[in-house]
């Protein structure tokens, strides 16, 4: 119907007139809303204006414009093309168009628009216009909540720009007020919450704040928590780390600097979408879900589980981190902050310490010391639980009774990535493809900072394939062994890996994701 045109709805939300009732609306309600609440109040509202206005032009009698018909100068006339707006006829002439037959053109000025607009009249050629009115040509047609169905996110788009442009108007998150409501927060006791989040030694809520800081309960509750969380998240001493709804305070100063910037070995480039034969999409998806996304959240998110089991990568041992992929995020509340403060609990010592889930680069960090407590080496299992209190996240590896094994052991030699078999001792489970000792992290670390410059992957995959195939006396090698390889150096995904195995001259697959150096490159 006329009113659901894209002329009408795409003005709700921009007027003065809008802003001034959702001003009253704020007024009257004392407490902030949510922007979805105001876009929804606002349509029902409009809803019920638009009503009040087509029942004032069908009293008055007020015609439809139809192609078909004549006007006379000083006629009103309801456009319901136009979102049932109102025109009166300012001047009428004749057409000028000979292929279109006798017709006269009208000159309307319509209300809230300065220019007049011009329409055909006396035009009885076939038009979507000209059909036969029926009772309800200039009715509503549209319930309230199917208005809000079909352009409630278009209306609060609109409102959202509108009100981020008026002074008036004040938001934290998404909860929107009024500025002249705000209760007093003066800056002492900014200082007194930093001294209470300093002392808990994690990130206090605003509830608890607001019981550690006494403050005075003048208004409504809603409004108090919006004025300290508006003047806490304007001052640069704290930061929001809570989830979705739920302000939690910490003090930037006592977060990990691998929380506020990411370490420079989980550095990567973008993650390349290739087709892979069947056999090694099974391994690529298997990689993804349990050892590093490497950036590329864009897979739809695994149904809900209890756990997650990971295989630990080297870029993520040497940080002190773990890959955010959608199954651990499933195990979090949601956040949209740049930062997730967190504990995780050692689920044999029932350890507590902190981490953070980082939403830019998609990370959780906090655990190098507990790696290195536990001696963990690439390619370790790792299980993530929900923790027992709120915020928290169990962490577990997969201990085994410590004894020296014959495993993969890599150091920086000559300017060179060099394997070998040794014995070493391992106290954990582990997967046996991506298992890695490495005998100087330092001296690695050092050779990967000028590999990453001066080589590139098909350079990396012939220098360090033929390495890894003198440790099997059939000389094959597993995809995901090259994978884990490559990520000593660089923190490359596993679709990239894949691709450069299967599209280089240098090897050929064996099946069962085995691959060979081929003939030319063995002599």
């Amino acid at each position: 119907m006329a009113s659901q045109s894209a002329e009408f709805w795409s003005h709700v939300g921009t007027s003065d007139t809008d802003v001034e009732h959702l001003y009253g609306f704020l007024l009257e309600r004392g407490a902030p809303v949510p922007s979805r609440d105001l876009a929804v109040h606002l349509i029902e509202w409009r809803v019920r204006e638009e009503e009040k206005h087509l029942a004032e032009l069908a009293a008055r009698r007020a015609p439809v414009y139809q192609p078909k018909n004549t006007f006379q100068v000083g006629q009103s006339i309801v456009f319901t093309a136009l979102g049932n707006r109102e025109g009166v006829v300012k001047q009428v002439r004749p057409g000028d168009n000979p292929r279109l037959g006798d017709f006269q053109v009208i000159s309307a000025q319509l209300e809230g628009e300065a220019q007049a607009r011009e329409f055909a009249a006396g035009y009885a050629a076939p038009h979507p216009l000209n059909e036969e009115l029926t009772q309800t040509a200039i009715s509503l047609g549209v319930t309230p909540e199917e208005a809000v169905a079909k352009y409630g996110e278009s209306v609060r788009a609109a409102l959202l720009q509108r009100l981020s442009a008026d002074k008036e108007f004040v938001h934290v998150g998404d909860q929107w007020f009024l500025k002249g409501l705000l209760p007093e927060i003066n800056p002492g006791y900014l200082n007194l919450a930093e001294a209470a989040i300093e002392q808990a030694g994690d990130a206090l809520s605003t509830a608890e704040l607001e019981k550690i800081l006494d403050l005075p309960q003048t208004g409504k509750k809603a409004a108090m928590d919006f004025a300290l969380n508006l003047r806490v998240s304007s001052d640069p001493r704290f930061e929001d780390v809570g989830p979705v709804s739920q302000a939690r305070w910490i003090l930037t100063r006592m977060e990990l600097p691998e929380a506020r910037e990411r370490p420079q070995i989980l550095d990567m480039l973008p993650a390349r979408t290739v087709r892979l034969p069947a056999e090694l999409e099974t391994i690529a998806t298997d990689l993804y879900d349990t050892a590093d996304s490497n950036g590329n959240v864009n897979k739809p998110s695994a149904p809900p589980r209890d756990e997650v089991t990971l295989v630990l990568t080297y870029p993520h041992r040497r940080a002190g981190t773990l890959p955010l992929i959608p199954p651990v995020r499933a195990l979090l509340p949601n956040f949209t902050h740049p930062r997730l403060r967190i504990n995780f609990v050692d689920a044999t010592s029932r350890e507590v310490f902190p981490g953070y889930a980082v939403a830019e680069g998609n990370y959780l960090v906090g655990l190098g010391a507990w790696y290195t407590t536990r001696r963990l080496s690439p390619g370790a299992y790792i299980t993530l639980r929900r923790g027992p209190e709120p915020f928290t996240l169990t962490v577990e590896y997969q201990p085994q009774r410590e004894r020296s094994l014959w495993v993969r052991v890599a150091r920086a030699l000559n300017g060179r990535l060099s394997f070998s078999q040794e014995k070493r001792p391992l106290s954990h489970k582990y997967d046996e493809e991506m298992l890695i000792v490495i005998a100087d992290p330092v001296g690695l670390d050092t050779f990967a900072q000028l590999a990453r410059e001066q080589r590139p992957l098909p350079v990396l995959l012939e220098e360090i394939f033929p390495e890894l195939a003198k440790l099997s006396g059939a000389g094959r090698v597993h995809a995901k062994t090259v994978y884990s390889a490559i990520n000593l150096i660089r923190r490359i995904g596993p679709r990239a890996v894949l691709s450069g195995l299967i599209e280089s001259r240098a090897f050929a697959s064996v099946g069962g994701g085995y691959f060979v150096l081929n003939e030319e490159s063995r002599r």
